[in-house]
């Protein structure tokens, strides 16, 4: 079936029926903090969810056999329109060749340009905005905990050489136990550092292009074509990695995809961080302990006092979080603020700008119940909205394999892993009611993404990185942060660049080998 229009929300789902439906015969998984998921907001640190060993009670209600084993497989998925094999016809068109052409500059197509280029392919790295970095400079999202618990910190590879750049300008605060992990920044010096970095390696990089068509025939891309401020680009290459977030290169060239919940078809919710300042950071805690919240040296979650009583008074509305996620970030008195959501599918036709206006809205509805609610907040203004919404589900690409939640929170090591997570499944879903968080993985511990999942099943060509990888809705309510989209791309960069040193296809390159070279490279596997 064809992708379907604009999917009304629909809550008729309770909390309680849909952390049934996840349950497996209502127990819980060895090692793994299964209790009743936290509602209302950002995540929530380990010592604040659950205790481990609690179970998940079934629900009454009969499930629907395609729901009931939620942590496992998808069964259904969409089948793409049919690639065009005709080129577009234009006045001005600039024919380019190259190795390696990697479509979207976040972070994973950051990091996959960057390591190919290194290992010597010559590689186009296509990006519809004028920066890299993706979330993470043009949506503000911070960096939050490189690891979850315990006192080993999972920044590796090119992440950890990124940090480093930043640490010595002054722009990030490197993590460590005493930043409990959390990652302060210069989302502008970034911006700048990942720029830098990918001229270095030689990429071709060209910001201000936008990929509109692929040709494909007998498994294989053959071209794509961009825009790019008015001329098009016809790009031909040997291997291609879609790291656009919402899997567009992949359905323009035919490969199957996952779209939504199973039963619901609802991506995660979209966010607009926006910075404040001055903010008197001492005050905010102080008044955020007394509410009850989370807090760090660096970091505030929760609020959820406040943004219980601000939306009952009409100051706020919408379907904001529950809850505030307040970072520090490395200018004196400025902090970032996630606390917006919108449910309204980003993919849809004209959906954009309502969900611009709607999270716009919240965003100065909430600034403005801060500054007059919260101490430290009197004098401040907002100095900045984020670029793009932050956004955390799109298309999810179907490889020779799709990693699970169970698998997740089975804290699962398989023998392919090519990169490490280890964040919390949380799911910014409109069939709860609101964000929930369904579980974590013990202290310090982590999962192993597994190499299939970077190679894409129906075209022969292609890998990709970063939120589109082959993942349940629900496993990618912990593989989507930005730290883990770094090591993807890492490893998608070194599967392109050997798999043409080796003159294979992707999908017959032996793990091992791309395995081995990201831990040379000083990654985690």
């Amino acid at each position: 079936m064809g992708p379907e229009p604009e999917r009304r929300i629909e809550t008729v789902m309770t909390r309680r029926r849909f952390l049934g439906a996840l349950a497996l015969g209502g127990t819980a998984l060895g090692g793994v903090a299964l209790g009743g998921a936290a509602l209302g907001g950002c995540s929530d640190p380990p010592d604040f969810v659950r205790k481990a060993g609690r179970r998940i009670e079934r629900t009454l209600d009969p499930l629907d056999p395609t729901t009931a084993e939620g942590r496992g497989p998808e069964p259904a998925a969409f089948k793409p329109p049919a690639p065009s094999l005709a080129a577009p016809t234009h006045p001005d068109t600039l024919p380019l060749e190259c190795d390696v052409c990697v479509v979207g500059g976040g972070a994973a197509g950051f990091a996959a340009a960057v390591v190919a280029a290194r290992m010597g392919a010559h590689t186009i790295l296509v990006e519809e905005s004028f920066m890299l970095g993706g979330n993470t400079t043009r949506g503000l999202v911070n960096l939050d905990r490189v690891t979850y618990g315990g006192d080993v910190s999972l920044v590796a590879g090119l992440f950890r050489e990124v940090l480093l750049d930043l640490e010595e300008r002054g722009e990030a605060v490197y993590p460590s136990a005493a930043t409990q992990f959390s990652v302060p920044y210069d989302a502008d010096g970034l911006r700048r550092t990942l720029l830098e970095k990918a001229l270095k390696a030689g990429v071709d990089i060209r910001l201000g292009a936008e990929m509109f068509q692929a040709a494909a025939e007998e498994r294989r891309i053959a071209a794509l074509w961009a825009l790019e401020q008015g001329r098009l680009l016809e790009i031909r290459a040997q291997l291609f990695v879609d790291c656009t977030g919402d899997g567009h290169l992949g359905h323009l060239a035919g490969n199957g995809y996952w779209l939504g919940d199973r039963t619901h078809g609802q991506i995660q919710g979209t966010t607009l961080i926006f910075y404040a300042a001055p903010v008197d950071f001492d005050r905010l805690v102080a008044y955020a302990e007394e509410e009850g919240s989370q807090n760090t040296v660096h970091q505030v979650i929760g609020l959820r006092s406040f943004m219980k009583q601000a939306i009952k008074d009409g100051l706020i509305g919408g379907t904001p979080q529950r809850g505030l996620l307040i970072n520090r970030t490395t200018k004196p008195g400025v902090v970032s603020i996630s606390g917006s959501e919108s449910y309204i599918d980003h993919l849809s036709p004209g959906a954009a700008a309502r969900i611009a206006t709607e999270l716009q809205e919240q965003d100065f509805q909430i600034h403005a119940a801060l500054k007059e609610r919260v101490p430290g907040f009197e004098a401040s203004g907002i100095v900045r909205l984020a670029e793009r919404p932050y956004l955390r589900e799109g298309r999810r690409l179907i490889g020779y394999k799709q990693l699970t939640a169970e698998e997740i929170l089975q804290a699962v090591k398989p023998a392919d892993s090519v990169a490490r997570g280890w964040y919390p499944i949380d799911l910014h879903v409109a069939y709860t009611g609101g964000p929930v968080h369904l579980g974590q993985l013990r202290s310090g511990d982590w999962y192993g993404i597994p190499y299939a999942c970077l190679v894409a099943r129906d075209v022969d060509n292609l890998l990709m990185a970063g939120r589109c990888i082959s993942v349940t809705h629900e496993a990618l309510g912990s593989t989507r942060i930005s730290q883990v989209s770094f090591a993807l791309g890492q490893a998608a960069g070194v599967a392109a660049a050997l798999a043409l040193r080796e003159e294979m296809r992707p999908a017959d390159l032996e793990a091992e080998l791309v395995r081995s070279e990201v831990q040379k490279q000083g990654g985690l596997v």
